[in-house]
C-alpha cells in the first residue's frame, strides 16, 4: 500500500486567505497601511558621501587619461569609448573600496524588549534537496528557539519537489519529526504545480496561510540560522513598525571541498565587513537575498506580488532574481528594509564545485540581467534603483573588463602590431610611457582590486584579534584565497560574458537544481573546453609578440582553467582548512 505525501502528514490548516495581488509596474504605489519611515540625516549625508567620493575619483581619473591620450594631439573615438568604459568598470571598484572602509567604523546596534511578541512562520522551500539533511536544520533552529518565550514559531516546508519518491522522504522526515517533536507546530505542503519558482511557492502560502503569521522568517534548503540571531530579528521587526524586511549577512558554510572552504574563509573575513558597510549606508533602503532574512507578512502581501514581465524568458516572464524586486517594491510602498549584520549565527552553503558555482551564477546573471528592465519603475526609491543596477553590473563588469583588457593589451603602434592596424581609428594610440609609470598605475588598480580584502582582514583582526599561534595559519588560507581569486579570475569573467550574450541572445536557462558531487576529468574537460581554447589561443598570440605581454598572466590561468577546477573540488580537509571564526554554527 502506497500513501501519498498528504497522506503521511498534515498539510496546512485552513485560514482566511490573504490577497497578494500582481504589483502595477507602471504607476506608483503606497501602501496605506505602511506606517512610513525615512532614513536619519546621518545615514543619508554618510550615503551621499559613499556614492559621490567613488564618482569623484572615476572623474579624476577620466580627466587624466584624456590628457593622456591627448598628448599626440588627438583623441579617436576609441580613445573617447575606452576612457568611459574604464571610468564606469573603475566606479564600482572604488565603491567596494569605500565600503569596506566604511565597514571599519560598525557598531552592533543595542535593541530593547519589545512590549509584544510576534507570530513567526519559519519558511523551508525545497526543491528536491536531501530531506533528512535539509529539513533537519531548520528543525533544529525550531527545536532551540524558547517554547514560552515572547514571539512564537513554528516550521512550514513548502516542497516544490517534482521525483513523487524524493517528496515520500520529505513527508516522512516531517512525520517523524513530529512524533519526536510533538510539542513543535510543524506544517508541509507540496504544490502539484511549481508556478513561478521559489518566489511562486512563498506567494502561494502567503496567500493560504500568511493571515495567521506577523512574520515569515525565509530560508534556503542550505540555510543554516542561530536561535539567538533569530529573537534578535524578530525583537528588531516587533520595535520597528515601519520595516517590512529584516535582511542578514549570510556567510557560507565551511562545506566539503577546497572551494567551500575558501569561499567560507572569504566570506568570514572580506564579507562580513562589506555587510557592515553596505548596511550603514543604506540604513532603510537595503537589500534583500532571499533566504535568511525576516520578513512582515501583510508588508509583503500587499506591497511585493510580482508580475510576470512582458516577452518571453529569458528577458521577459517570470522574474528569476525576485529578491532585489521585492526589496525595491515594499520601499516604494513605504515599508523599511534594513541589513542586520548583528545577527552574526547566519549561514549559507555553496556549490561544492566549481562547476556548481558556474551553473548556479548563470542563472544568477539570467536574473539579474531583467534588472534592467525595472530601473525606471514610477515610484522606485532611488537606492533601490541603484541596487537593481548594482545586481546587473555585477555581470555586466565582465563585458566591460573583457574590453578593456583586450584594448589595453594591444601594444601600441610600432610594437608589433600587423601594419592593417597602424593609424587604425577604431584602435587606441597609445602615448609611450616609461616602464616605471605603467608599474606604478598596474600596482595602483592591483591594490585598488584587493583592498576590499585588506580592510576586511583589518575589521577581522580588530573584531576577534589573532593569537600568535594562529597567526601562520591564517596569513596562510589569506595566501591561498588570494592566489586561487585571481588565477580563477579570468574563468570566471569568460563565463560570466557567456552568460550575458546568452541571455542576450534569448537563450533561456530555466531554474536548475544545484549540481552536486565531484566532477570526472571529462566532465572538467568538456566545461572548460572554451577558456582553455582561449588561453591557449591568447598565449601563442602573446608569444609571438602580436599581443602584449602584459596578457601574459591571463592566458596561463586560461589554460590552467581545467587543473584549478579540479583543484578546487578537492577536499579541504586535505589542506587543513578550519573555520577561523570563534562564532560556533547552529
Amino acid at each position: 500500500m502506497t500513501f501519498s505525501p498528504r497522506q503521511l502528514v498534515p498539510v496546512e490548516t485552513e485560514s482566511p486567505r490573504l490577497a497578494m495581488p500582481d504589483q502595477n509596474l507602471r504607476a506608483p504605489f503606497r501602501d496605506p497601511q505602511a506606517p512610513g519611515i525615512r532614513s536619519p540625516g546621518r545615514t543619508v549625508a554618510l550615503r551621499a558621501l559613499v556614492l559621490l567620493v567613488p564618482a569623484l575619483v572615476t572623474a579624476a581619473l577620466a580627466w587624466l587619461s584624456l590628457g593622456w591620450f591627448a598628448l599626440d594631439g588627438r583623441l579617436t573615438v576609441a580613445e573617447g569609448g575606452l576612457i568611459g568604459v574604464s571610468a564606469f568598470a573603475f566606479y564600482w571598484v572604488v565603491l567596494s573600496v569605500v565600503t569596506a572602509m566604511l565597514g571599519l567604523f560598525w557598531r552592533d546596534r543595542k535593541l530593547a524588549r519589545p512590549r509584544h511578541g510576534l507570530r513567526i512562520a519559519i519558511l523551508l522551500p525545497m526543491y528536491g534537496e536531501a530531506a533528512d539533511g535539509t529539513i533537519g536544520n531548520a528543525l533544529r533552529l525550531l527545536a532551540a528557539l524558547p517554547g514560552g518565550g515572547r514571539h512564537s514559531f513554528s516550521l512550514h516546508v513548502l516542497s516544490d519537489t517534482r521525483d513523487p519518491a524524493q517528496a515520500l522522504q520529505e513527508a516522512a522526515a516531517v512525520a517523524t519529526a513530529r512524533r519526536l517533536h510533538p510539542a513543535l507546530t510543524i506544517r508541509y505542503r507540496r504544490r502539484a504545480l511549481n508556478r513561478d519558482y521559489k518566489s511562486g511557492n512563498i506567494r502561494d502560502w502567503v496567500q493560504s496561510s500568511g493571515a495567521a503569521h506577523d512574520g515569515m522568517l525565509i530560508l534556503d534548503a542550505d540555510s543554516v540560522m542561530g536561535p539567538q540571531s533569530v529573537l534578535q530579528m524578530a525583537d528588531a521587526l516587533a520595535l520597528e513598525p515601519g520595516t517590512g524586511l529584516i535582511q542578514t549577512v549570510p556567510r557560507v558554510l565551511p562545506g566539503h571541498s577546497l572551494w567551500q572552504g575558501l569561499q567560507g574563509f572569504a566570506s568570514e573575513v572580506y564579507g562580513t565587513n562589506m555587510g557592515r558597510g553596505f548596511a550603514m549606508w543604506t540604513g532603510v533602503t537595503g537589500n534583500f537575498l532571499g533566504h535568511n532574512a525576516l520578513v512582515r507578512t501583510r508588508a509583503f502581501a500587499t506591497s511585493a506580488g510580482l508580475p510576470h514581465l512582458t516577452g518571453r524568458a529569458p528577458r521577459g516572464g517570470v522574474i528569476l532574481s525576485h529578491d532585489f524586486v521585492e526589496a525595491a517594491l515594499l520601499r516604494r510602498a513605504g515599508w523599511g528594509v534594513r541589513m542586520m549584520p548583528e545577527a552574526e549565527d547566519s549561514f549559507e552553503d555553496t556549490p561544492e564545485t566549481l562547476i556548481g558555482y558556474l551553473r548556479r551564477d548563470g542563472r544568477w546573471c539570467q536574473g539579474n540581467l531583467q534588472h534592467v528592465r525595472l530601473l525606471f519603475v514610477p515610484g522606485l526609491h532611488p537606492v533601490s534603483r541603484f541596487h537593481l543596477l548594482q545586481g546587473a553590473m555585477a555581470y555586466l563588469a565582465s563585458v566591460w573588463w573583457l574590453a578593456l583588457l583586450v584594448l589595453w593589451a594591444l601594444p601600441g603602434q610600432g610594437g608589433g602590431l600587423p601594419d592593417i592596424f597602424a593609424d587604425n581609428p577604431l584602435l587606441p594610440s597609445w602615448p609611450t610611457l616609461p616602464p616605471l609609470t605603467q608599474a606604478a598605475i598596474a600596482g595602483l588598480v592591483g591594490l585598488m582590486l584587493v583592498a576590499p580584502k585588506l580592510l576586511g582582514i583589518a575589521s577581522h583582526l580588530r573584531h576577534h584579534g589573532l593569537p600568535f599561534r594562529r597567526a601562520p595559519r591564517f596569513l596562510g588560507l589569506v595566501l591561498a584565497e588570494l592566489i586561487l581569486s585571481a588565477l580563477l579570475a579570468p574563468t570566471l569573467m569568460v563565463h560570466q560574458v557567456r552568460a550575458v550574450f546568452r541571455t542576450v541572445c534569448g537563450r533561456d536557462g530555466g531554474w536548475m537544481p544545484h549540481v552536486s558531487g565531484r566532477s570526472d576529468l571529462g566532465t572538467l574537460l568538456r566545461f572548460h573546453r572554451l577558456e582553455t581554447g582561449l588561453g591557449a589561443a591568447l598565449l601563442m598570440l602573446a608569444l609571438t609578440g602580436q599581443l602584449s605581454l602584459w596578457l601574459m598572466p591571463v592566458a596561463i590561468s586560461l589554460c590552467l582553467a581545467v587543473p584549478l577546477a579540479a583543484l578546487a573540488q578537492m577536499p579541504r580537509s586535505a589542506f587543513h582548512i578550519r573555520r577561523i571564526s570563534r562564532r560556533r554554527i547552529a
